[in-house]
């Protein structure tokens, strides 16, 4: 009794649907055995979507036939089953003594068969490589078509998921497990305190497991250049800035992430536990400081001069630069008095500013709405054929990014006159007795408030001078509420005018969510 295998695949669910199941293929080779008279020796089903040559069960069924050489018979349901390209043809041609049988097609081909025979079965070869060419140009155009819509058509990244409607639509969804991970990635970053290895380790411990691993600094790495967690996504080359899928973080804080990252500000590993290392940097070439101790117990600073110069000769004493940073603390201490007085004057000042912040307000969002329908219009132009893609794109591109700008503008207003009061606490909150409270620091927590008090942090060869975030550039430079208070009233609306301004900003809205980090740890 001749002996065979048996091969079936199918290669889309679509293919599943039509009747291609494999069940089904099973089931009609094995009755065509049976009234052949064939003995299935061995099967090779397999489940293949990717468009390359060879696939596991179809070699291993080549290795089956070269071992056991005494069975020359292959059984499928038809060409295209047994065919994706014409390399998996030239394999088995090199078979002596194959023979395949196509059971629905009702045809044999040997090496015995008629020229006619094996030419049609050529044809046959080819229809089945266009086949797979179109099934897999269909699902390009698809995939884009799904992209131009604003659905992201690729695995969802770490805090999302992917997840098919009841009307067959794969679609990305914020992942209620993790999605919060995510966020407090960008937020622990964006307080200039902690590097990815610390995140990953402090976001473990909270059981951020990705992939059912422990966090890495890799995978926080991944995280946080990843402008998807803002509502946009690239496909093809292709940035879409209107994705249908919930963005987890918004685009200010995106861009805060991305500066720190650029200006390397993570903080380095302190060395011979020296306070300040990694903090300061040479106002005259930008070096780092590094630290030495001298005379085996007094620390000095001073310039590495990586960069050529004499400003690595002047030195600095730690006890001098803890000194210059406890005064710049005093300068943004208020007591509970002090805070109560000006949180009323900025109430007032609010309540005035509201009325105008509204009118702005209508006129960005009159702006939004006509970007919106120019890009719709657009798109509507381009699917008519009405205008070229070329022309398409570049439009679509000005006007996005326009449409970008305003929103973000749009929404840090909407967001700082709805949080405008709660950031002016949450300032003061820090402030209040922020002296008495910076001594009883440890060394890491006061570099922590100093680096939400200043931005930059300079030696100019004898003193340190520091570059403070606005609103702290206001109290430090005005001096405190106390001293003004002595002095005329309209100075002390001066300073409250300008500390509100401060305030209002996007910047320090940010800026608050930090602070909150830092109060609540």
């Amino acid at each position: 009794m001749k002996q065979a295998v048996i091969y079936g695949r199918v290669s889309s669910d679509r293919q599943e649907k039509e009747g291609f199941s494999l069940p089904a293929q099973e089931k009609l080779i094995k009755k065509y055995a049976i009234e052949k008279n064939i003995t299935i020796a061995e099967s090779f089903f397999e489940a293949e979507t990717a468009k390359r040559a060879g696939r596991k069960k179809f070699n291993e069924m080549i290795k089956f036939l070269k071992k056991h050489k005494d069975i020359k018979t292959i059984l499928v349901e038809k060409t295209d089953r047994l065919y994706r390209n014409l390399k998996d043809y030239v394999l088995l041609d090199e078979i002596d003594g194959l023979e395949i049988h196509f059971v629905k097609e009702g045809t044999i081909l040997n090496e015995n068969s008629r020229s006619q025979d094996k030419f049609m079965h050529g044809i046959r070869v080819l229809m089945a490589k266009n086949y797979i060419d179109n099934l897999s140009e269909e699902i390009r155009k698809g995939l884009s078509e799904k992209a131009e819509q604003g659905y992201c058509p690729t695995k969802a990244p770490f805090g999302y998921k992917n997840i098919t409607q009841k009307d067959g639509k794969r679609i990305i969804v914020p992942d209620a497990a993790t999605a919060h991970f995510i966020k407090k990635a960008y937020e622990l970053y964006s307080t200039g305190v902690f590097t990815y290895k610390g995140i990953a380790k402090l976001l473990s411990e909270e059981g951020f497991y990705p992939n059912n691993k422990k966090c890495t600094k890799r995978v926080i790495e991944v995280i946080l250049k990843n402008p998807f967690y803002t509502g946009v996504f690239e496909y093809k080359g292709k940035r879409y800035e209107e994705g249908k899928h919930e963005p987890l973080i918004s685009k200010e804080l995106f861009y805060t992430v991305q500066k720190l990252k650029s200006e390397n500000n993570a903080p380095r590993p302190q060395i011979h536990n020296f306070t300040y290392l990694g903090l300061i940097k040479c106002s005259k070439c930008g070096c780092q400081l590094t630290a030495e101790i001298k005379k085996g117990k007094y620390i000095y600073y001073h310039c590495t001069g990586n960069k050529g110069g004499d400003c690595k000769k002047n030195y600095i004493r730690e006890a001098k630069i803890e000194k210059a940073f406890e005064e710049l603390i005093k300068q943004i201490t208020f007591s509970k008095e002090e805070i109560k007085e000006i949180m009323e004057l900025l109430k007032h000042i609010y309540n005035q500013q509201e009325e105008d912040s509204t009118q702005s307000l209508e006129a960005l969002n009159k702006r939004i709405k006509l970007l919106k329908s120019r890009i719709q219009k657009l798109y509507e132009d381009r699917a008519d054929g009405i205008i070229e893609d070329e022309f398409y794109f570049n439009k679509k591109n000005q006007w996005q990014n326009e449409l970008d700008e305003i929103l973000i503008k749009y929404n840090s207003t909407l967001r700082v006159n709805r949080t405008f009061l709660e950031n002016a606490e949450t300032l003061f909150e820090l402030c209040k007795n922020a002296h008495s409270a910076y001594l009883r620091q440890t060394p890491s927590e006061k570099i922590k408030m100093l680096k939400l008090v200043c931005s930059n942090f300079l030696f100019d060869g004898k003193n340190i001078i520091a570059q403070a975030f606005p609103p702290f550039d206001v109290i430090i430079k005005k001096g405190n509420f106390k001293k003004l208070e002595s002095g005329c009233q309209c100075s002390n609306i001066v300073f409250i005018k300008e500390l509100a301004k401060s305030i209002m900003t996007p910047e320090f809205s940010i800026l608050s969510e930090r602070i909150k980090i830092f109060l609540a740890a």
